[in-house]
């Protein structure tokens, strides 16, 4: 008999231990963990994604936005992995695994080369 308890976005824990696809995940505290979106996770010490500690991600300030990306007061993430020269002050997810700050456009996470912040508009079919 297990004490396993479905948290969703394929996380589970028992009372002593936290899984994500069944696999443990290192280090996160099953008393206090939380599921966010989008296979988002924290606990008092460190966020995750798909079962995997984001380094230097704020527990304090995170939040899930939509589509894969995530932010905290100073970075931005997509699927857990930080998205370089994005701002996190004014960055925000379009449509589509689009996104943009007030310098870059972004494209799953990556920037979109010589695509204007200014004129970027999403064109619906």
């Amino acid at each position: 008999m297990t004490d396993r308890q479905s948290l969703g976005h394929g996380y589970a824990k028992d009372p002593w231990c936290v899984y994500f696809s069944g696999r443990k995940v290192q280090g996160a505290l099953a008393m206090t963990f939380d599921v966010l979106s989008d296979n988002y996770a924290k606990d008092p010490w460190s966020v995750y994604f798909n079962g995997e500690k984001i380094e230097g991600a704020s527990t304090k300030s995170f939040k899930t936005l939509s589509h894969g990306y995530g932010k905290d007061a100073w970075s931005v993430y997509f699927r857990g992995r930080k998205i370089q020269d994005a701002s996190a002050n004014t960055f925000e997810v379009l449509s589509d695994g689009y996104a943009k700050d007030s310098w870059h456009v972004f494209y799953l996470g990556q920037k979109v080369k010589d695509a204007s912040t200014f004129s970027f508009k999403l064109l619906r079919s």
